[in-house]
């Protein structure tokens, strides 16, 4: 709508404009505008803008007429055309017709003297609607607000809380008020106080509507997750902050499940210790920092001996018990920064930094065999577990992680070749003999497919009869590249790997096939002693195993023998209790092998059915000449005695072993003197041939009766 200009120049200059928001020089011709004069009497006498058009109001029916009269569009302003007459300065808002306008008024003055009034008049209905419309949507949000299970706050540039949605009862415990007026950093976590002030100040600086994860204190003092995003209310002229509102939401417990996926992804679950992919990204910067700070890492590969043979023994609960056992003691021994993991099974590994030396790394070593002596107590069990431990050095050995890992590993191995409860250095040779291991395997697993296990046969021999009172069944390998192998060639790698329990299996009917035989070709029935390893005496219905040979011979089971290591009953006795009852009920014969290198005595042997004690060879060898290997050999065939067993003695290689021996009352024996271990084929003939000369041996003469001097 126009304005006439003239006029406008004339109101502007009587017009009193800084005492209004509102500037009259600034006001657009083109606007919604009515400027407007009255004299003292009320008369209005200047009238030009058509905002009225829209509202079909003709200035006609405004201009010359008294504000005064009822009639006039202008009338309900009166009051206000009063006080400006008077001297005031005045705005109002009228409406007409449903619409909205502001109106400021204003006196004339010339000479001092009030000679009437000048006004301005805008539309202000859109503006209205809109003021309208933003109370509707504050009010809408503000219910949102009050609603809303997300924690929604306010706070000023100085980071005080200015207002608090109800949920904060919910999600902090406060009630609103009580948070209101409050600095925000004061309910932080210590931990994220640093971060949060970075973050805040951030926002202040350039708005963002980037979310942030943080702990805050509940008010009962435990600690929650927040997970918030926040925006500034920026000034539209100033460009300063007015305020930070804040929408928040508990995810505690998503939090908690990230970390636990987290935790899962990188600790062993069983023990709490590093896992393998952990272990890999602490080995890389221990690497790094090493070669930063030109100093030495040792990395150490622990493996448990006879782990399997306690998971197969006493189950698997058992097993993880001593898992989490090792696992402490460990833990409780490493220096801080130390990294201890587990790779999986019984394998753990030790990442050492700031090692000057080997000699630093040995002394490690040798503190983590002291640490696992004392016995483990599992399920009521006390049970001795020894390591193998193999180092490997960085830089001296490998730069490669992974080649660390395998030299390592490779290490140990050879520790476990030594007999285990040890530690080995890697060098460089060893990657051959890995190699060799890797083939042997192959070729086990090879043999058992190609038949390539044989037996031997060696005679056990009666001092007081003379007669044959026993055959003892030894496996062999017939390797088809390096001829006849012994078991001591090959039967530990196959403890390791597994094998001894299909290759126990498959000795045990052989040896009840081959006593069958003998007796169906008319020799007198002999018993037959059979070797068993550890792993084939726990393993899951062994005693099934032997009558299903017995069964499959049609050999009686009184001419069946099983010898068992003394180790095996000192391990866990009432598990080997069980077991030898049951046998013993089956109706073998059961011996103890290799008496005297293990832990036996007699509280517990006691409690087992046995019929023999074997005296180890390693007792027999010197007996003759080393007083203190004569007094152990007395003193097992004394223990054998009180317990009412057969005590024989493996070995025997000369005659002055026969005369001390017969001696003491040891009652049979075994060795090269009578017999070397004979093939399935040479042991016919010989039984065949002493059977019939009623055992009169080439070694007649060494019996006391034919003249020779015990």
């Amino acid at each position: 709508m126009l304005v006439n200009n003239d006029f406008k120049s004339q109101f502007i200059n009587n017009y009193p404009q800084h005492q209004f928001h509102l500037n009259i020089a600034n006001v657009n011709t083109q606007a919604l505008a009515i400027l407007f004069s009255i004299d003292k009497l009320g008369n209005v006498t200047c009238f030009d803008g058509s905002a009225f058009d829209d509202i079909d109001i003709d200035k006609n029916d405004i201009l010359n007429y008294s504000i005064y009269d009822t009639t006039n569009p202008l009338h309900a302003i009166h009051p206000s055309i009063n006080m400006a007459l008077s001297g005031e300065s005045v705005s109002t808002h009228i409406e007409i017709k449903n619409g909205m306008y502001s109106i400021w008024l204003a006196p004339i003055v010339i000479d001092a003297v009030i000679t009437g009034i000048s006004g301005t008049c805008v539309e202000v209905t859109k503006q209205k609607d809109a003021e309208s419309a933003l109370v509707q949507i504050q009010n809408h949000y503000l219910l949102l607000a009050e609603y809303s299970t997300d924690l929604i706050t306010k706070y000023t540039s100085d980071g005080n809380c200015t207002y608090a949605s109800p949920a904060i009862t919910k999600v902090l415990g406060y009630r609103p008020d009580e948070l209101v007026g409050k600095p925000v950093f004061h309910f932080f976590h210590p931990d994220d106080l640093k971060s949060k002030r970075r973050f805040y100040t951030k926002l202040l600086d350039a708005p963002t509507n980037e979310s942030v994860c943080y702990r805050v204190r509940r008010k009962d003092d435990n600690y929650i997750w927040l997970e918030t995003k926040s925006t500034a209310v920026i000034h539209p002229v100033t460009g300063e902050t007015i305020e930070i509102v804040a929408v928040s939401r508990d995810i505690t417990e998503r939090k908690e499940t990230e970390d636990r996926l987290l935790y899962l992804a990188n600790y062993d679950s069983m023990t709490g210790l590093p896992n393998r992919a952990l272990f890999r990204d602490r080995l890389r910067h221990a690497v790094t920092r090493a070669q930063r700070n030109k100093t030495c890492v040792a990395l150490f590969f622990i493996d448990l001996d006879r782990f399997k043979t306690i998971n197969d023994s006493l189950g698997h609960h058992a097993g993880d018990q001593l898992l989490r056992s090792v696992s402490r003691r460990l833990k409780q021994f490493a220096r801080k920064g130390d990294t201890i993991a587990r790779l999986g099974g019984d394998e753990f590994t030790v990442i050492l930094e700031g090692v000057n030396d080997p000699e630093d790394a040995a002394v490690f070593a040798e503190k983590i065999i002291e640490l696992m002596a004392p016995p483990f107590k599992l399920d009521g069990h006390k049970i001795v577990v020894s390591p193998s431990i193999g180092i490997t050095m960085f830089p001296n050995d490998s730069s490669d992680l992974r080649s660390l890992l395998k030299n390592a590993d490779t290490a140990m191995y050879r520790a476990k070749e030594k007999g285990g409860n040890c530690y080995q250095f890697y060098t460089s040779d060893m990657n051959a003999k890995a190699y060799e291991y890797l083939v042997l395997e192959s070729n086990l697993r090879n043999a058992i497919q190609r038949e390539e296990f044989c037996l031997f046969f060696q005679p056990q021999v009666d001092l007081h009869t003379k007669n044959i009172i026993g055959i003892e069944a030894l496996l062999r390998w017939e390797h088809p590249e390096h001829g006849l192998l012994s078991p001591d060639e090959f039967i530990p790698f196959t403890e390791e790997t597994g094998l001894i329990e299909p290759i126990g299996e498959w000795v045990l009917k052989t040896a009840c096939l081959e006593a069958k035989k003998w007796q169906d070709i008319g020799l007198p029935p002999v018993r037959v002693a059979v070797n068993l390893s550890m792993r084939q005496f726990v393993a899951k219905d062994f005693v099934g195993q032997v009558a299903q040979a017995l069964q499959e011979a049609d050999l009686a089971a009184e001419y069946l023998e099983l010898e068992i290591t003394e180790g095996f009953l000192a391990y866990n006795v009432d598990q080997a209790a069980d077991i030898l009852q049951d046998l013993h009920k089956l109706g073998v014969q059961l011996s103890i092998d290799d008496f005297g290198t293990g832990y036996s005595s007699l509280s517990y042997l006691k409690r087992f059915p046995l019929n023999t004690l074997k005296i180890d060879q390693s007792f027999v060898q010197d007996i003759s000449s080393d007083p203190d290997t004569a007094t152990i050999a007395e003193a097992i065939i004394a223990m054998g005695q009180s317990l009412q067993l057969n005590v024989i003695a493996e070995g025997v290689e000369t005659e002055e072993q026969v005369f001390f021996l017969r001696g003491r009352g040891c009652d049979w024996v075994q060795g090269f003197l009578f017999s070397i271990p004979l093939s399935s084929q040479d042991i016919v003939p010989w039984l065949t041939e002493n059977f019939s000369q009623q055992v009169q041996f080439k070694q007649w003469a060494f019996w006391p009766e034919n003249g020779v001097a015990c």
